[in-house]
């Protein structure tokens, strides 16, 4: 009986520690699945974004930032679907905002005018394209867009609470930065969010290495 009553505590020890393991291996792939998850909706957005800048040079010397852009709030023109390899493209005038743990995106259709003077549909409640480019995000240290302007052949970052007209027409870096969380997998500790970065220079032709020359988006 005693040998019997050993073996049996022997088995038990043996299972809670294989269980264990299996619990902690089922854990660790979760976790690793919710990651990549987080990792590959974030880099949708973020790439699209990148592709709507990177045709953001519609006439050359037009600067494509708009005033009031913010490190929440990026308002910028780009060239529409379909049309960025166009000699002359047709431009949106886009509204991209992080809002309680959302990333939206709105598009104003071009109603006439020609460059740089153009006119299009009006900002106010409910004109305009919406859609939603990501949930379950959040901004990194409190911002999602950073602008920078060339000065004396250097980047100098520029306002995140509302850029001004000289500032907007001297963006030539934006920066995209957020982190998202998995939408579908339960696991919600540290290791499951994915922060996920990356920038566009707004140049036709890199910066001059000439730092008494000026950098100007667009050209």
């Amino acid at each position: 009986m005693v040998e019997l009553l050993v073996g049996m505590a022997m088995g038990m020890i043996v299972l809670v520690g294989l269980s264990m393991t299996i619990i902690t291996v089922l854990h660790g792939t979760s976790r690793v699945d919710a990651r990549v998850e987080a990792t590959d909706n974030a880099r949708i957005a973020v790439t699209r974004i990148m592709e709507e800048l990177h045709s953001a040079c519609i006439s050359p010397q037009i600067a494509p930032v708009r005033e009031g852009s913010t490190g929440t709030s990026l308002i910028f023109w780009h060239a529409a679907a379909a049309q960025a390899n166009g000699v002359q493209p047709i431009p949106v005038k886009s509204r991209i905002t992080y809002s309680e743990g959302a990333l939206t995106q709105t598009d104003y259709k071009k109603t006439g005018g020609t460059s740089p003077a153009w006119t299009f549909e009006s900002e106010a409640e409910g004109s305009g394209t919406t859609r939603t480019l990501l949930t379950d995000v959040a901004p990194v240290e409190g911002r999602v867009f950073t602008y920078e302007q060339y000065e004396g052949g250097n980047l100098k970052p520029l306002s995140t609470t509302g850029l001004s007209k000289t500032e907007a027409e001297a963006t030539v870096v934006v920066k995209v930065a957020l982190t998202a969380s998995p939408k579908s997998t339960p696991v919600a500790d540290a290791g499951s969010a994915a922060t996920v970065k990356d920038s566009a220079t707004l140049r036709l032709t890199p910066p001059s290495f000439n730092q008494a020359v000026s950098a100007p988006p667009c050209q």
